[in-house]
């Protein structure tokens, strides 16, 4: 997987680690669109497959929000049928709502979507 991408997804992957979500199988993605887009797909036990790229122009923050978004909606997908869909949770509202990935100077947080309160930097859920 390109350095990049790589680096974007590590703190999301602790987040699921941390959290017991389910992980995904990651693979060299074979779809980019141009240089400037690393990618990579992520694979489900059922060997369904969502792809994650990131802007190689964009700030490191960016690049981990960017991931962020991707693999939350892969993981949502693989809990689908199991269990509770909304990775993470919000603690302030574990029945309605995930966190959403944002970035704000320079930093990557998990925020509710509600509010707008920062829960966590990504990564350290």
């Amino acid at each position: 997987m390109d350095e990049a991408l790589a680096r974007a997804m590590e703190p999301v992957l602790r987040d699921i680690a941390g959290t017991g979500a389910p992980r995904p199988t990651i693979r060299d993605g074979n779809w980019q669109i141009s240089s400037e887009y690393p990618c990579a797909m992520l694979w489900g036990r059922d060997g369904s497959g969502m792809g994650v790229s990131v802007y190689l122009g964009d700030a490191e923050s960016v690049r981990i929000v960017a991931a962020a978004e991707n693999v939350q909606q892969w993981v949502i997908d693989e809990l689908w049928a199991a269990s509770r869909t909304n990775w993470p949770v919000c603690p302030g509202h574990p029945s309605t709502h995930p966190l959403t990935p944002t970035e704000s100077n320079g930093v990557a947080t998990w925020v509710c979507p509600l509010d707008r309160a920062v829960v966590a930097e990504i990564g350290s859920l």
